[in-house]
């Protein structure tokens, strides 16, 4: 599986996979192409320009996408943009393509609702311990929506 660095130039790609990691530089995302090429974008500017595609995670796969970093007075930005699909091709059938061109992941084994049951209030317990704490210690009012959706990505992603 080849890594493709941005700043070495940019790459476009029909995403097939997006696993988040831990990087040398923090949170990251790793996108993974039909080819087997990966892209790694800090979690941050992933997050931030599928918000502006209008995407997440999730819808990405099977999208043609645009990777490209660029320096603009003096800081280096990641770009991510969606290619339009070619023309007279289904997206329905892009979509199909790349899932039949991803890779296996293994089976998660099936979990009874007691085991599923555990996992969420262990994910509720870290999301307190983490940005409940730090909110709290920062003065930052929050209600139990926001320990909810830390709690269930933290479920999603163990779930996975």
């Amino acid at each position: 599986m080849a890594i493709h660095k941005l700043a070495t130039g940019p790459i476009t790609m029909t995403v097939v996979a997006v696993d988040e990691t831990e990087g040398n530089f923090g949170p990251q995302v790793q996108f993974t192409g039909d080819d087997g090429t990966t892209v790694y974008v800090s979690l941050s500017s992933a997050t931030s320009q599928l918000d502006r595609n209008k995407l997440n995670f999730e819808t990405v796969i099977g999208q043609r996408m645009h990777f490209e970093q660029v320096k603009k007075d003096g800081k280096t930005f990641t770009n991510i943009s969606r290619v339009p699909s070619t023309v007279g091709a289904p997206a329905a059938a892009t979509a199909a393509a790349a899932a039949a061109a991803a890779p296996a992941r293994p089976a998660t084994p099936a979990l009874s609702m007691s085991e599923l049951t555990a996992l969420y209030a262990q994910c509720v317990e870290a999301a307190m311990a983490t940005i409940g704490v730090k909110l709290e210690s920062a003065g930052v009012p929050f209600d139990g929506a926001v320990i909810q959706s830390a709690a269930a990505t933290l479920f999603i992603k163990a779930t996975r």
